[in-house]
């Protein structure tokens, strides 16, 4: 039995995708929806693993959006557009939306900043 038909083999991928997803939406709430009392510590943090370019951890942003066909070039760019956006008090512009199998997140077209 090939690894594409066996069930278990199957459900660890889509656990590992769901993982994948959830620790990057949590990185993304982070920076942008904070819900701790020391929210700026877990901000900076998710910036930096965003900024990071590590290829050796597993759980590294570049190796998570590799994983989650995300291109990580598009995300860093929405994010820090949106971040200058707040910083010129202009409201919130991403929504999240976290679907089983993929990651959504609406944002400003970049021609109306």
């Amino acid at each position: 039995m090939d690894n594409s038909t066996n069930p278990d083999i199957r459900e660890l991928g889509k656990s590992i995708r769901a993982l994948f997803a959830a620790i990057l939406t949590r990185a993304l709430k982070d920076i942008f929806k904070p819900t701790y009392s020391d929210q700026e510590i877990y901000k900076s943090q998710a910036l930096y693993w965003l900024t990071v370019n590590d290829f050796d951890s597993f759980t590294s942003f570049i190796n998570i959006c590799s994983y989650l066909d995300i291109d990580v070039d598009n995300i860093r760019h929405i994010v820090n557009a949106e971040i200058k956006r707040l910083e010129r008090g202009f409201p919130q512009n991403i929504k999240f939306n976290l679907g089983y199998y993929k990651l959504q997140f609406e944002h400003i077209s970049p021609h109306m900043m």
